[in-house]
């Protein structure tokens, strides 16, 4: 299909986005591009984890409510540990933080769609993060010789969805793309007229990729995707030689007219191997 995706504008200057409980402000320009997005689950062997950057998964959670922290709290972080060390082969695994989407008006706290393509970590600020989890997790005092950032992406509303995520085939970027995104954790969200020039320490905040268009770019998107199914792709791979990372984006299914609003959830893993 095509599609309208939100890319990092030329010349944006204050590229950061503030999040606060149940909503997000971005100060970074946009401009939207009409691509092609193709249905990739008659390509699904194709798309594999270390070919474009991301997989589908079969997997039916035990947790009955997405939208009860409870119970999510109590039986999802375990449940993406197993499954992404059974994807992955690495050797230990742990969650790091998850997140509600809604794509409804009333979110009920949760935070809505990121409709911009994007990555969740920029390289220049992966190693240390890494370095960090591992510490802080109290891993064994050796150093781990390669480390996965991850993101497990799971719709539980049923579909169609109207905010599907897309997903751009790392084999048709360019390592070099991507400019850091600051990512602001604030009690409020700020009034965007008198937001500073200037952050204080921005090379040491957390930042994400934003990408600017590339006719390369290659998107894919998975169709009817229901809560048995999750999607799980690379935020940062140590090693190289392989799809390292995948840039995505919600967009608006133009196909789709009496859609429920989508609502996911998505879980934050690091792997570690030795």
């Amino acid at each position: 299909m095509t599609a309208t995706l939100n890319y990092v504008a030329p010349g944006s200057k204050r590229n950061r986005l503030y999040v606060a409980p149940g909503s997000h402000l971005s100060t970074t320009e946009y401009e939207p591009h009409e691509v092609r997005v193709a249905d990739g689950r008659p390509y699904r062997a194709e798309l594999s984890l270390d070919r474009a950057g991301f997989t589908l998964l079969d997997h039916r959670s035990a947790v009955t409510d997405f939208r009860a922290a409870e119970e999510v709290g109590l039986l999802y972080p375990g449940e993406a540990e197993r499954l992404v060390a059974e994807v992955t082969g690495a050797d230990h695994v742990a969650a790091v933080g998850w997140v509600l989407r809604s794509a409804a008006d009333d979110r009920g706290g949760a935070q809505p769609t990121a409709s911009d393509v994007h990555v969740d970590v920029h390289p220049d600020r992966a190693a240390g993060r890494l370095r960090d989890f591992h510490d802080r997790l109290g891993l064994p005092g050796r150093a781990f010789r390669r480390a996965i950032f991850s993101s497990l992406w799971r719709p539980f509303s049923p579909p169609p969805q109207d905010w599907p995520l897309a997903l751009c085939d790392y084999r048709s970027t360019g390592d070099g793309e991507g400019v850091p995104n600051l990512m602001l954790v604030v009690d409020a969200l700020p009034d965007p007229d008198t937001v500073p020039d200037v952050v204080p320490d921005a090379d040491a905040r957390p930042a994400a990729s934003v990408f600017a268009y590339n006719p390369a770019h290659r998107w894919w998107y998975f169709p009817r995707m229901h809560a048995g199914e999750a999607l799980l792709f690379k935020l940062h791979d140590s090693d190289h030689s392989v799809a390292w990372r995948a840039p995505h984006t919600a967009f608006r299914d133009p196909s789709v007219t009496a859609g429920q609003p989508r609502e996911s959830i998505e879980i934050r893993t690091v792997a570690f191997f030795y």
